[in-house]
Protein backbone atom coordinates (compact mmCIF):
# COMPACT_ATOMS: atom_id res chain seq x y z
CA UNK A 1 0.00 0.00 0.00
CA UNK A 2 1.35 3.41 -0.97
CA UNK A 3 2.17 5.66 1.97
CA UNK A 4 -0.18 8.62 2.27
CA UNK A 5 1.49 11.95 1.71
CA UNK A 6 1.30 14.32 4.68
CA UNK A 7 -0.51 17.55 3.84
CA UNK A 8 1.75 20.52 4.52
CA UNK A 9 0.94 24.11 5.43
CA UNK A 10 3.10 27.08 4.46
CA UNK A 11 3.03 30.08 6.78
CA UNK A 12 5.30 32.85 8.06
CA UNK A 13 7.06 32.82 11.42
CA UNK A 14 8.85 36.02 12.42
CA UNK A 15 9.12 37.11 8.79
CA UNK A 16 10.44 33.78 7.50
CA UNK A 17 8.36 31.40 5.39
CA UNK A 18 8.19 27.95 6.98
CA UNK A 19 6.34 24.70 6.42
CA UNK A 20 4.69 22.29 8.85
CA UNK A 21 2.18 19.43 8.71
CA UNK A 22 -1.37 20.74 8.57
CA UNK A 23 -3.32 20.90 11.83
CA UNK A 24 -0.45 21.75 14.17
CA UNK A 25 -0.91 24.52 16.69
CA UNK A 26 1.21 27.64 16.31
CA UNK A 27 3.12 26.78 19.49
CA UNK A 28 3.95 23.24 18.37
CA UNK A 29 4.88 24.34 14.86
CA UNK A 30 7.06 27.20 16.08
CA UNK A 31 8.94 24.82 18.37
CA UNK A 32 9.83 22.69 15.36
CA UNK A 33 11.66 25.73 13.97
CA UNK A 34 13.50 26.50 17.20
CA UNK A 35 11.16 29.22 18.45
CA UNK A 36 10.05 28.64 22.05
CA UNK A 37 6.82 30.36 23.07
CA UNK A 38 6.29 30.52 26.85
CA UNK A 39 3.40 28.60 28.39
CA UNK A 40 2.00 27.52 31.74
CA UNK A 41 -1.25 25.64 31.13
CA UNK A 42 -0.16 23.69 28.04
CA UNK A 43 0.92 20.05 28.26
CA UNK A 44 1.12 17.77 25.20
CA UNK A 45 -0.64 14.97 27.08
CA UNK A 46 -3.65 17.07 28.13
CA UNK A 47 -6.45 18.87 26.34
CA UNK A 48 -5.82 22.53 25.55
CA UNK A 49 -7.23 24.95 28.12
CA UNK A 50 -5.79 28.26 26.90
CA UNK A 51 -6.37 29.96 30.24
CA UNK A 52 -2.93 31.20 31.26
CA UNK A 53 -2.59 33.54 28.21
CA UNK A 54 1.21 33.76 28.45
CA UNK A 55 1.62 32.22 24.97
CA UNK A 56 0.13 35.19 23.09
CA UNK A 57 1.56 36.16 19.71
CA UNK A 58 0.71 38.68 16.99
CA UNK A 59 -1.23 37.44 13.98
CA UNK A 60 -2.02 39.07 10.65
CA UNK A 61 -5.56 37.72 11.01
CA UNK A 62 -6.47 39.35 14.31
CA UNK A 63 -6.34 42.94 15.54
CA UNK A 64 -5.54 41.61 19.01
CA UNK A 65 -2.93 39.10 20.24
CA UNK A 66 -3.94 35.44 19.97
CA UNK A 67 -2.95 32.44 22.07
CA UNK A 68 -0.63 30.10 20.22
CA UNK A 69 -1.42 26.93 22.18
CA UNK A 70 -4.89 26.51 20.63
CA UNK A 71 -4.75 28.42 17.33
CA UNK A 72 -3.78 26.29 14.32
CA UNK A 73 -1.44 27.16 11.50
CA UNK A 74 -2.96 27.93 8.10
CA UNK A 75 -1.76 28.86 4.63
CA UNK A 76 -0.89 32.54 4.51
CA UNK A 77 -0.84 32.95 8.28
CA UNK A 78 1.79 35.41 9.50
CA UNK A 79 2.90 35.16 13.12
CA UNK A 80 5.24 37.41 15.08
CA UNK A 81 6.42 36.12 18.45
CA UNK A 82 8.72 39.03 19.34
CA UNK A 83 6.77 42.02 18.05
CA UNK A 84 5.90 44.91 20.37
CA UNK A 85 2.28 43.71 20.57
CA UNK A 86 3.27 40.13 21.49
CA UNK A 87 5.92 41.12 24.02
CA UNK A 88 3.67 43.70 25.71
CA UNK A 89 0.85 41.16 25.95
CA UNK A 90 3.07 38.54 27.57
CA UNK A 91 4.61 41.07 29.94
CA UNK A 92 1.13 42.16 31.07
CA UNK A 93 0.11 38.57 31.70
CA UNK A 94 3.23 37.96 33.78
CA UNK A 95 2.55 41.06 35.84
CA UNK A 96 -0.96 39.86 36.60
CA UNK A 97 0.28 36.35 37.41
CA UNK A 98 2.72 37.74 39.96
CA UNK A 99 0.58 40.29 41.81
CA UNK A 100 -0.68 37.70 44.30
CA UNK A 101 2.19 35.26 44.03
CA UNK A 102 4.36 35.12 47.18
CA UNK A 103 8.09 35.75 46.95
CA UNK A 104 9.01 32.46 48.62
CA UNK A 105 11.40 31.02 46.02
CA UNK A 106 14.09 30.50 48.70
CA UNK A 107 11.90 28.01 50.57
CA UNK A 108 9.85 26.59 47.70
CA UNK A 109 10.54 22.96 46.70
CA UNK A 110 9.89 23.83 43.06
CA UNK A 111 12.73 26.34 43.01
CA UNK A 112 15.15 25.49 40.23
CA UNK A 113 12.52 23.81 38.04
CA UNK A 114 9.68 26.35 38.33
CA UNK A 115 8.29 27.56 35.01
CA UNK A 116 7.01 30.79 36.58
CA UNK A 117 10.46 31.46 38.00
CA UNK A 118 12.05 30.86 34.60
CA UNK A 119 9.61 33.07 32.69
CA UNK A 120 9.94 35.89 35.24
CA UNK A 121 13.51 36.47 34.01
CA UNK A 122 12.48 37.05 30.40
CA UNK A 123 8.90 38.34 30.62
CA UNK A 124 7.22 41.04 32.64
CA UNK A 125 8.60 43.99 34.64
CA UNK A 126 11.51 43.57 37.02
CA UNK A 127 9.49 44.95 39.94
CA UNK A 128 5.88 44.95 41.07
CA UNK A 129 3.58 47.98 40.92
CA UNK A 130 1.08 46.16 43.14
CA UNK A 131 0.87 47.85 46.55
CA UNK A 132 -2.40 46.34 47.79
CA UNK A 133 -2.58 43.37 50.16
CA UNK A 134 -2.16 40.03 48.44
CA UNK A 135 -5.00 37.52 48.53
CA UNK A 136 -4.28 34.67 50.93
CA UNK A 137 -5.44 31.24 49.84
CA UNK A 138 -5.44 27.91 51.59
CA UNK A 139 -2.47 25.71 52.45
CA UNK A 140 -3.64 22.18 53.18
CA UNK A 141 -3.24 18.48 52.46
CA UNK A 142 -5.16 17.37 49.40
CA UNK A 143 -4.40 13.72 49.99
CA UNK A 144 -1.96 11.37 51.72
CA UNK A 145 0.92 12.26 49.37
CA UNK A 146 0.10 15.76 48.09
CA UNK A 147 -0.23 19.18 49.71
CA UNK A 148 -1.16 22.52 48.16
CA UNK A 149 0.28 25.99 48.76
CA UNK A 150 -2.68 27.90 47.41
CA UNK A 151 -0.89 31.26 47.33
CA UNK A 152 1.41 29.90 44.65
CA UNK A 153 -1.36 28.47 42.46
CA UNK A 154 -1.76 30.20 39.08
CA UNK A 155 -4.89 28.13 38.24
CA UNK A 156 -3.41 26.61 35.09
CA UNK A 157 -5.74 23.60 35.72
CA UNK A 158 -3.13 21.07 34.54
CA UNK A 159 -3.74 18.98 37.66
CA UNK A 160 -7.52 19.20 37.28
CA UNK A 161 -7.38 18.10 33.66
CA UNK A 162 -5.01 15.27 34.55
CA UNK A 163 -7.45 13.84 37.09
CA UNK A 164 -10.32 14.20 34.63
CA UNK A 165 -8.61 12.90 31.50
CA UNK A 166 -5.66 10.69 32.42
CA UNK A 167 -6.45 9.03 35.74
CA UNK A 168 -10.21 9.47 35.28
CA UNK A 169 -10.71 9.93 39.00
CA UNK A 170 -11.74 13.61 38.99
CA UNK A 171 -10.82 14.50 42.57
CA UNK A 172 -9.53 18.01 41.85
CA UNK A 173 -11.54 21.10 40.94
CA UNK A 174 -11.23 24.89 40.92
CA UNK A 175 -13.15 26.71 43.66
CA UNK A 176 -13.96 30.43 44.06
CA UNK A 177 -13.71 32.98 41.24
CA UNK A 178 -11.40 35.64 39.89
CA UNK A 179 -8.15 36.17 41.77
CA UNK A 180 -9.49 34.02 44.62
CA UNK A 181 -9.63 30.92 42.40
CA UNK A 182 -7.61 27.98 43.68
CA UNK A 183 -7.42 24.23 43.22
CA UNK A 184 -9.07 22.08 45.88
CA UNK A 185 -10.62 18.67 46.44
CA UNK A 186 -14.27 17.89 46.97
CA UNK A 187 -15.26 17.53 50.64
CA UNK A 188 -14.05 14.23 52.10
CA UNK A 189 -12.75 13.04 48.71
CA UNK A 190 -8.92 13.33 48.87
CA UNK A 191 -6.73 12.82 45.83
CA UNK A 192 -5.59 9.27 46.40
CA UNK A 193 -5.39 7.52 43.05
CA UNK A 194 -2.50 5.41 41.80
CA UNK A 195 -1.29 8.19 39.49
CA UNK A 196 -1.69 11.18 41.82
CA UNK A 197 2.03 12.01 41.92
CA UNK A 198 1.97 13.07 38.28
CA UNK A 199 -0.05 16.15 39.23
CA UNK A 200 2.99 17.41 41.16
CA UNK A 201 5.24 16.81 38.15
CA UNK A 202 3.09 18.84 35.76
CA UNK A 203 2.35 21.69 38.15
CA UNK A 204 4.35 24.58 36.60
CA UNK A 205 4.81 26.29 39.96
CA UNK A 206 5.27 25.14 43.56
CA UNK A 207 1.55 24.94 44.33
CA UNK A 208 1.34 21.14 44.50
CA UNK A 209 4.06 19.59 46.61
CA UNK A 210 4.86 15.93 47.20
CA UNK A 211 4.89 15.13 50.91
CA UNK A 212 7.55 12.55 50.17
CA UNK A 213 9.98 15.08 48.64
CA UNK A 214 9.13 18.17 50.70
CA UNK A 215 12.28 19.88 52.03
CA UNK A 216 14.42 16.89 50.98
CA UNK A 217 16.81 18.48 48.49
CA UNK A 218 17.45 21.32 46.08
CA UNK A 219 17.00 20.08 42.53
CA UNK A 220 20.28 21.59 41.29
CA UNK A 221 22.26 19.61 43.87
CA UNK A 222 20.99 16.19 42.84
CA UNK A 223 22.54 13.70 40.43
CA UNK A 224 20.20 12.33 37.77
CA UNK A 225 20.26 8.93 36.08
CA UNK A 226 17.92 7.78 33.32
CA UNK A 227 16.63 4.30 34.07
CA UNK A 228 13.62 1.97 34.03
CA UNK A 229 11.20 1.27 36.87
CA UNK A 230 11.37 -2.32 38.09
CA UNK A 231 8.11 -2.22 40.03
CA UNK A 232 6.12 -4.12 37.40
CA UNK A 233 6.37 -5.56 33.89
CA UNK A 234 5.31 -2.27 32.26
CA UNK A 235 8.85 -0.91 32.54
CA UNK A 236 8.08 2.79 32.80
CA UNK A 237 10.96 5.05 31.82
CA UNK A 238 12.10 7.07 34.81
CA UNK A 239 14.70 9.51 36.05
CA UNK A 240 16.30 8.65 39.41
CA UNK A 241 17.53 11.62 41.41
CA UNK A 242 20.05 11.09 44.22
CA UNK A 243 21.94 13.23 46.71
CA UNK A 244 24.91 12.13 48.85
CA UNK A 245 24.28 8.45 48.18
CA UNK A 246 20.55 8.56 48.90
CA UNK A 247 17.70 8.29 46.44
CA UNK A 248 15.52 11.38 46.84
CA UNK A 249 12.97 11.23 44.06
CA UNK A 250 11.78 9.25 41.05
CA UNK A 251 10.33 11.13 38.09
CA UNK A 252 8.71 9.80 34.90
CA UNK A 253 10.65 10.11 31.64
CA UNK A 254 8.73 10.46 28.39
CA UNK A 255 8.43 7.36 26.24
CA UNK A 256 5.38 7.30 23.98
CA UNK A 257 5.76 3.56 23.38
CA UNK A 258 5.67 2.62 27.07
CA UNK A 259 4.40 5.16 29.59
CA UNK A 260 3.72 8.41 27.69
CA UNK A 261 4.72 11.14 30.21
CA UNK A 262 3.55 9.35 33.37
CA UNK A 263 4.36 6.80 36.04
CA UNK A 264 2.29 5.24 38.82
CA UNK A 265 2.67 6.02 42.51
CA UNK A 266 3.51 2.38 43.29
CA UNK A 267 6.76 2.80 41.39
CA UNK A 268 7.28 6.43 42.37
CA UNK A 269 7.31 5.72 46.09
CA UNK A 270 8.36 2.09 45.99
CA UNK A 271 12.06 2.56 46.75
CA UNK A 272 12.08 2.79 50.56
CA UNK A 273 13.27 -0.81 50.82
CA UNK A 274 16.69 0.51 49.79
CA UNK A 275 17.06 1.88 53.32
CA UNK A 276 15.15 -0.77 55.24
CA UNK A 277 16.60 -2.07 58.49
CA UNK A 278 16.24 -5.53 56.94
CA UNK A 279 18.39 -4.66 53.94
CA UNK A 280 21.46 -6.88 53.55
CA UNK A 281 24.54 -4.68 53.23
CA UNK A 282 27.44 -7.14 53.52
CA UNK A 283 28.31 -10.62 52.41
CA UNK A 284 28.60 -13.30 55.11
CA UNK A 285 29.34 -16.96 55.52
CA UNK A 286 27.77 -19.17 58.15
CA UNK A 287 29.87 -17.52 60.89
CA UNK A 288 30.62 -13.87 60.16
CA UNK A 289 30.70 -11.01 57.65
CA UNK A 290 33.25 -11.22 54.84
CA UNK A 291 34.45 -8.79 52.20
CA UNK A 292 33.54 -8.93 48.52
CA UNK A 293 36.81 -10.52 47.39
CA UNK A 294 36.49 -13.33 49.92
CA UNK A 295 32.83 -13.81 49.02
CA UNK A 296 33.60 -14.12 45.30
CA UNK A 297 36.42 -16.57 45.99
CA UNK A 298 34.22 -18.65 48.30
CA UNK A 299 31.43 -18.71 45.71
CA UNK A 300 33.80 -20.03 43.06
CA UNK A 301 35.15 -22.73 45.40
CA UNK A 302 31.71 -23.91 46.48
CA UNK A 303 30.48 -24.15 42.90
CA UNK A 304 33.47 -25.96 41.45
CA UNK A 305 33.69 -28.35 44.40
CA UNK A 306 30.10 -29.60 44.24
CA UNK A 307 28.77 -32.76 42.64
CA UNK A 308 25.38 -31.36 41.65
CA UNK A 309 24.54 -27.67 41.40
CA UNK A 310 21.13 -26.09 40.89
CA UNK A 311 20.22 -22.47 40.17
CA UNK A 312 17.08 -20.68 41.27
CA UNK A 313 16.71 -17.47 39.29
CA UNK A 314 14.31 -14.56 39.78
CA UNK A 315 12.62 -12.14 37.32
CA UNK A 316 14.51 -9.17 38.78
CA UNK A 317 17.84 -10.23 37.27
CA UNK A 318 18.98 -8.33 34.19
CA UNK A 319 19.52 -10.09 30.88
CA UNK A 320 23.27 -9.72 31.43
CA UNK A 321 23.11 -11.43 34.83
CA UNK A 322 20.89 -14.18 33.45
CA UNK A 323 23.34 -14.78 30.60
CA UNK A 324 26.25 -15.19 33.03
CA UNK A 325 24.22 -17.57 35.20
CA UNK A 326 23.36 -19.50 32.02
CA UNK A 327 27.07 -19.75 31.20
CA UNK A 328 27.97 -21.02 34.68
CA UNK A 329 25.12 -23.54 34.60
CA UNK A 330 26.12 -24.77 31.12
CA UNK A 331 29.69 -25.38 32.31
CA UNK A 332 28.55 -27.69 35.11
CA UNK A 333 27.38 -31.23 34.36
CA UNK A 334 23.73 -32.05 35.14
CA UNK A 335 22.93 -28.62 36.54
CA UNK A 336 19.28 -27.69 37.00
CA UNK A 337 17.83 -24.22 36.51
CA UNK A 338 14.38 -23.06 37.59
CA UNK A 339 12.81 -19.76 38.45
CA UNK A 340 10.46 -18.30 41.05
CA UNK A 341 7.89 -15.56 40.56
CA UNK A 342 6.42 -13.19 43.14
CA UNK A 343 2.61 -13.37 43.39
CA UNK A 344 0.77 -11.21 40.89
CA UNK A 345 -0.89 -8.03 42.07
CA UNK A 346 -3.83 -6.19 40.53
CA UNK A 347 -3.66 -4.86 36.98
CA UNK A 348 -4.92 -1.29 36.57
CA UNK A 349 -5.89 0.51 33.38
CA UNK A 350 -6.75 4.20 33.19
CA UNK A 351 -9.00 6.05 30.72
CA UNK A 352 -6.11 7.59 28.76
CA UNK A 353 -4.56 4.16 28.20
CA UNK A 354 -1.87 4.08 30.90
CA UNK A 355 -1.62 0.63 32.45
CA UNK A 356 -0.12 -0.87 35.58
CA UNK A 357 0.82 -4.51 35.12
CA UNK A 358 -0.31 -7.23 37.51
CA UNK A 359 3.15 -8.80 37.16
CA UNK A 360 5.20 -7.08 39.89
CA UNK A 361 8.59 -7.87 38.38
CA UNK A 362 10.49 -6.43 35.40
CA UNK A 363 12.19 -9.22 33.45
CA UNK A 364 10.26 -12.46 33.13
CA UNK A 365 10.51 -12.26 29.34
CA UNK A 366 14.27 -11.77 29.53
CA UNK A 367 14.65 -14.93 31.60
CA UNK A 368 12.47 -16.89 29.21
CA UNK A 369 14.48 -15.69 26.21
CA UNK A 370 17.65 -17.09 27.77
CA UNK A 371 16.47 -20.15 29.71
CA UNK A 372 13.35 -21.03 27.74
CA UNK A 373 9.63 -20.58 28.22
CA UNK A 374 9.42 -23.32 30.86
CA UNK A 375 11.91 -21.84 33.32
CA UNK A 376 9.14 -20.53 35.61
CA UNK A 377 6.89 -23.51 34.90
CA UNK A 378 7.95 -27.12 34.46
CA UNK A 379 11.64 -26.35 35.02
CA UNK A 380 10.77 -24.71 38.33
CA UNK A 381 8.68 -27.71 39.36
CA UNK A 382 11.54 -30.04 38.44
CA UNK A 383 14.00 -28.02 40.52
CA UNK A 384 11.71 -27.84 43.53
CA UNK A 385 11.10 -31.59 43.38
CA UNK A 386 14.85 -32.32 43.15
CA UNK A 387 15.52 -30.08 46.16
CA UNK A 388 12.83 -31.71 48.29
CA UNK A 389 14.13 -35.18 47.42
CA UNK A 390 17.64 -34.20 48.46
CA UNK A 391 19.09 -34.66 44.97
CA UNK A 392 20.82 -31.27 44.97
CA UNK A 393 24.01 -30.80 46.95
CA UNK A 394 24.52 -27.11 46.15
CA UNK A 395 21.95 -24.50 45.23
CA UNK A 396 22.56 -20.92 44.14
CA UNK A 397 19.40 -18.90 44.64
CA UNK A 398 18.66 -15.34 43.59
CA UNK A 399 16.11 -13.64 45.85
CA UNK A 400 16.44 -10.12 44.53
CA UNK A 401 12.92 -8.80 44.96
CA UNK A 402 12.23 -5.96 47.38
CA UNK A 403 9.53 -7.92 49.20
CA UNK A 404 10.22 -9.10 52.72
CA UNK A 405 8.53 -12.40 51.80
CA UNK A 406 11.44 -13.38 49.55
CA UNK A 407 10.82 -16.38 47.29
CA UNK A 408 7.91 -17.56 49.45
CA UNK A 409 7.48 -20.32 52.00
CA UNK A 410 7.47 -23.24 49.52
CA UNK A 411 10.79 -22.26 47.98
CA UNK A 412 12.27 -21.33 51.36
CA UNK A 413 11.48 -24.82 52.66
CA UNK A 414 12.80 -26.52 49.53
CA UNK A 415 16.07 -24.58 49.66
CA UNK A 416 16.85 -25.87 53.15
CA UNK A 417 17.16 -29.43 51.73
CA UNK A 418 20.42 -28.59 49.93
CA UNK A 419 23.65 -29.22 51.84
CA UNK A 420 25.26 -26.03 50.53
CA UNK A 421 23.15 -22.93 50.01
CA UNK A 422 24.43 -19.78 48.30
CA UNK A 423 21.88 -17.00 48.33
CA UNK A 424 21.80 -13.55 46.74
CA UNK A 425 19.20 -11.57 48.67
CA UNK A 426 18.08 -7.96 49.01
CA UNK A 427 16.30 -8.43 52.33
CA UNK A 428 16.83 -10.48 55.45
CA UNK A 429 14.41 -13.37 55.87
CA UNK A 430 13.92 -16.96 57.04
CA UNK A 431 15.06 -18.30 53.66
CA UNK A 432 18.61 -17.28 54.66
CA UNK A 433 18.74 -19.33 57.87
CA UNK A 434 21.70 -21.72 57.83
CA UNK A 435 22.99 -20.51 54.45
CA UNK A 436 26.61 -21.32 53.61
CA UNK A 437 27.08 -17.97 51.85
CA UNK A 438 24.85 -14.89 51.71
CA UNK A 439 25.60 -12.15 49.21
CA UNK A 440 23.83 -8.76 49.17
CA UNK A 441 21.75 -8.55 46.00
CA UNK A 442 21.12 -5.33 44.15
CA UNK A 443 17.61 -3.90 44.28
CA UNK A 444 15.91 -3.04 40.95
CA UNK A 445 16.97 0.63 41.11
CA UNK A 446 20.60 -0.44 41.53
CA UNK A 447 20.69 -2.69 38.46
CA UNK A 448 22.94 -1.98 35.49
CA UNK A 449 21.81 -3.84 32.39
CA UNK A 450 18.70 -4.58 30.34
CA UNK A 451 15.18 -5.83 30.98
CA UNK A 452 12.42 -6.92 28.58
CA UNK A 453 8.99 -5.57 29.50
CA UNK A 454 5.57 -7.13 28.95
CA UNK A 455 5.44 -5.74 25.40
CA UNK A 456 8.74 -7.48 24.58
CA UNK A 457 10.57 -4.14 24.54
CA UNK A 458 14.24 -4.38 25.45
CA UNK A 459 15.17 -1.41 27.64
CA UNK A 460 18.29 -0.31 29.42
CA UNK A 461 18.21 0.08 33.20
CA UNK A 462 20.95 2.16 34.76
CA UNK A 463 22.05 1.95 38.36
CA UNK A 464 21.07 4.90 40.52
CA UNK A 465 24.65 4.85 41.81
CA UNK A 466 27.57 6.17 39.84
CA UNK A 467 30.50 3.77 39.36
CA UNK A 468 32.41 3.35 42.65
CA UNK A 469 29.96 5.61 44.49
CA UNK A 470 29.94 5.04 48.25
CA UNK A 471 26.66 3.49 49.31
CA UNK A 472 24.45 4.68 52.12
CA UNK A 473 25.12 1.87 54.61
CA UNK A 474 28.12 -0.11 53.46
CA UNK A 475 31.83 0.17 54.06
CA UNK A 476 32.36 -1.47 50.68
CA UNK A 477 31.00 -0.72 47.25
CA UNK A 478 28.48 -3.48 46.62
CA UNK A 479 29.29 -5.65 43.63
CA UNK A 480 26.40 -6.30 41.30
CA UNK A 481 25.36 -9.86 40.49
CA UNK A 482 26.74 -9.65 36.97
CA UNK A 483 30.11 -8.56 38.33
CA UNK A 484 30.26 -11.46 40.80
CA UNK A 485 29.20 -13.99 38.17
CA UNK A 486 31.68 -12.52 35.72
CA UNK A 487 34.54 -12.82 38.21
CA UNK A 488 33.44 -16.38 39.03
CA UNK A 489 34.08 -17.20 35.36
CA UNK A 490 37.45 -15.41 35.53
CA UNK A 491 36.16 -12.65 33.30
CA UNK A 492 36.32 -8.88 33.63
CA UNK A 493 33.62 -7.28 31.53
CA UNK A 494 31.35 -4.30 31.77
CA UNK A 495 27.58 -4.75 31.56
CA UNK A 496 27.80 -3.58 27.94
CA UNK A 497 30.52 -6.14 27.28
CA UNK A 498 28.44 -8.95 28.77
CA UNK A 499 25.52 -7.87 26.57
CA UNK A 500 27.72 -8.01 23.46
CA UNK A 501 28.52 -11.64 24.27
CA UNK A 502 24.84 -12.32 24.88
CA UNK A 503 23.91 -10.83 21.51
CA UNK A 504 26.55 -12.97 19.80
CA UNK A 505 25.29 -16.20 21.37
CA UNK A 506 21.52 -15.79 21.45
CA UNK A 507 19.69 -15.16 18.21
CA UNK A 508 16.83 -13.27 19.83
CA UNK A 509 19.29 -10.60 21.05
CA UNK A 510 21.43 -10.44 17.91
CA UNK A 511 22.01 -7.01 16.44
CA UNK A 512 21.15 -5.24 19.68
CA UNK A 513 23.60 -3.34 21.85
CA UNK A 514 23.41 -0.97 24.80
CA UNK A 515 24.15 2.04 22.63
CA UNK A 516 21.64 1.04 19.93
CA UNK A 517 18.81 0.85 22.47
CA UNK A 518 18.91 4.60 22.96
CA UNK A 519 16.83 6.22 25.68
CA UNK A 520 13.54 4.47 24.88
CA UNK A 521 14.54 0.91 24.10
CA UNK A 522 13.54 -1.26 21.13
CA UNK A 523 11.22 -4.18 20.56
CA UNK A 524 13.43 -7.25 20.72
CA UNK A 525 11.96 -8.41 17.40
CA UNK A 526 13.06 -5.16 15.72
CA UNK A 527 16.76 -5.89 15.86
CA UNK A 528 18.81 -4.42 13.01
CA UNK A 529 19.99 -7.78 11.65
CA UNK A 530 19.43 -11.49 12.13
CA UNK A 531 22.17 -14.07 12.36
CA UNK A 532 22.08 -17.83 12.56
CA UNK A 533 20.54 -19.32 15.68
CA UNK A 534 23.10 -19.76 18.46
CA UNK A 535 22.24 -21.12 21.84
CA UNK A 536 18.61 -20.09 21.49
CA UNK A 537 16.45 -21.58 24.22
CA UNK A 538 13.75 -23.94 23.06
Amino acid sequence: MAKLKTEMTRWQLNGQEVENPAGMTIMEAAKKHGVEIPCFCYHPGLTIAGNCRICMVESNRSPKPIISCSERIADGLEIETESTMAVDARNSVMEFQLINHPLDCPVCDKSGECVLQDHSYTHGPDRSRFVEDKNIRHTKELGPTISIWGNRCIVCTCCVRFCDEISGTGELCVVERGDRSVVDVFPEIPIDNAMAGNTVDICPVGALISSDFKFEARVWNMDRRDSVCGGCARGCNIEVETLDGYVKRLMPRENQEVNDWWMCDHGRYGWRHLYSDKRIAKARNSDHDIDDAEATSMLSELVTGSDSVAFLIDPFLTCEELYLVHGIAASLPDSIVGGWLPPDGIAEKFPAGFTISAAKYPNRHGAEQIFGSKVFGKDAEKLQSALKKGNVSTVIAFCGGPSEDGPGSDWSEALTKANTRILFSVMEGPWLDGASLVLPATAPLEKEGTWINEDKRLQRARSCWKPSQQLFNSELVRLQEWQICSETRNRCLSAAGVFRELAENFDSFSGHSHSALGEGGLLISKRPATVGTKGEAK
